[in-house]
């Protein structure tokens, strides 16, 4: 046995942690992937249900906007613009490639 078998086991377990566990509402996230738009700046409501009687949102920017959300849409929830998303899941996955990378290297010419 090589003396990376704990790290390596250690990483493995870290991963399986924080990997995010598939529910019965995958139809959201799919919806979700299908409606992503990382060119256009999403526009927050003005308030949650109606401007009139609902609970005004704050204005939205070019990092984040607001949804209207909740069970029957009266709360105003934080969102990330979609090119943010996006740069984050760019990001995450060259972070994890690498990691992955250099592993091989390690074990291959160690």
């Amino acid at each position: 046995m090589s003396s990376y078998t704990l790290p390596l086991f250690l990483f493995a377990m870290a991963l399986l942690a924080c990997a995010p566990s598939v529910s019965a509402e995958g139809d959201d996230l799919l919806d979700y992937v299908k409606s992503i738009e990382p060119l256009t700046i999403r526009r927050s409501p003005l308030a949650c249900p109606l401007p009139v009687v609902g609970q005004a949102c704050p204005e939205e920017n070019v990092f984040w906007y607001f949804k209207c959300c909740g069970q029957i849409a009266d709360q105003c929830c934080f969102r990330l613009q979609d090119w943010v998303t996006v740069l984050l899941l760019f990001l995450a996955v060259c972070t994890i490639l690498s990691i992955i990378i250099n592993c091989v290297r390690c074990f291959c010419c160690a």
